[in-house]
């Protein structure tokens, strides 16, 4: 990038200006990605979530950057009305803190991956389910498993379920969506408490990741940062993390 402040025309000059940002290339696509800009190895672009109709200014960079870059954004009232929130690099909440009164949200990592992962134990038992015949019990799976799960099942967003079944119940599933710019979307990967420790969530994920591969060369997800433990399996299967953010909404009064 060039140190100088400037806009962009668009989602093509954003991914040459970021090197082919894999958030980017894969999460965004032109009618979501409406607005973008760059200071020198900071870059800021407004997006509209595909599902949630809302908007929110994403910014990664280093701090002096980024902060040179928010400063621009503001002083110059370019954030028109209508953003709802901000989603920075974790290390740049203090940054964000500095320009904008923050208010209630959550920290997710965006993982993504181009290789097979490796056969995982147990994959051969992954069977494909049903959005309408297994929707019931998929909810109730999420409730049980993760009730912040969002995979959606019933909604008819799920373009393939797979999962586990043993002795007529399902133990472990997960979904494979698409993302606002097409690439296919890993979520909702749940195992049921009683089949934890089995392998099952591990080989639902790498089934997922196979298909995903298979129809579009490349897979993507979201995970909650906390959850170390789904860190090291999606790393093990051959995900890395693109960014680890921070997304809030703004105070409110």
């Amino acid at each position: 990038m060039s140190d100088s402040f400037r806009t962009l025309s668009g989602r093509a000059e954003l991914l040459a200006a970021t090197g082919n940002d894999p958030y980017i290339r894969w999460e965004c696509d032109d009618q979501l990605l409406t607005r973008a800009w760059v200071l020198g190895d900071g870059a800021a672009f407004l997006r509209k979530s595909h599902h949630r109709g809302t908007t929110h200014l994403n910014l990664f960079g280093s701090e002096h950057d980024a902060d040179l870059l928010l400063r621009n954004l503001v002083d110059a009232d370019l954030l028109a009305d209508g953003v709802d929130g901000i989603s920075v690099e974790q290390s740049l909440l203090p940054v964000a803190k500095r320009h904008f009164a923050l208010g209630r949200g959550g920290d997710w990592d965006w993982m993504w991956t181009v290789d097979e992962p490796a056969a995982q134990p147990g994959e051969a038992a992954v069977i494909e389910l049903g959005d309408e015949a297994d929707g019931a019990e998929l909810l109730a799976l999420n409730e049980i498993g993760s009730p912040t799960a969002e995979s959606r099942p019933g909604e008819g967003i799920t373009e393939l379920w797979l999962g586990v079944r043993a002795k007529g119940r399902i133990l472990a599933a997960g979904a494979m969506h698409r993302t606002g710019g097409g690439a296919p979307h890993l979520a909702g990967i749940v195992t049921h408490p009683d089949a934890r420790g089995r392998g099952f969530g591990a080989a639902v994920t790498a089934a997922l990741t196979r298909a995903a591969l298979g129809c579009s060369g490349v897979a993507s997800l979201g995970m909650y940062s906390d959850n170390d433990v789904a860190r090291r399996l999606y790393h093990r299967l051959g995900f890395r993390t693109a960014h680890a953010w921070a997304s809030r909404g703004f105070a409110v009064g």
